[in-house]
């Protein structure tokens, strides 16, 4: 277990663990996945922790590790989409921000190869989609990150 790891409590764990799901819960718009939808999770998540390094690397290894118990364990946590990746961005706001980075860009690489996956061919999003990515993006900025990234707070003149 790396020291990375050993900083997170088993709750705060399982809510990381739960992220990508949550993902693509938002994407599918239900909690219960069929085959087809678990599928290109799975690959996604491949695909995913190949692209990652570090931290957000080893969260999706351990999704993929809790493969034969993740989607019971997410529908008996029971929280909506938008409390469960809430609570995601309150443990994103306790990292550095390059571990933050990583983990957040991990977990939004499986949603993007979900929304492929649903899209067009599997070679393009729907905009719905695309917008819900752009929602969970959102929602998993930390507070500071969605203060500087605010308009109003420029120096510019409007």
């Amino acid at each position: 277990m790396s020291q990375w790891r050993e900083q997170w409590s088993e709750q705060e764990w399982f809510t990381l663990r739960l992220a990508p799901v949550w993902v693509l819960s938002a994407l599918a718009g239900r909690i219960r996945f069929d085959d087809d939808e678990r599928g290109a999770f799975w690959d996604a998540v491949t695909d995913a922790a190949l692209r990652s390094s570090g931290p957000g690397r080893e969260l999706l290894g351990t999704v993929a590790a809790q493969r034969v118990w993740l989607f019971d364990e997410f529908e008996l946590d029971g929280r909506p989409v938008v409390s469960g990746l809430l609570s995601v961005t309150r443990l994103l706001e306790r990292m550095d921000p390059d571990t933050r980075t990583d983990v957040r860009s991990s977990i939004l690489r499986v949603g993007a190869g979900v929304a492929l996956a649903r899209g067009h061919f599997g070679r393009r999003m729907t905009l719905e989609d695309e917008q819900t990515l752009l929602l969970v993006e959102q929602l998993l900025q930390t507070a500071p990150e969605t203060l500087n990234d605010n308009p109003l707070n420029s120096p510019a003149t409007i």
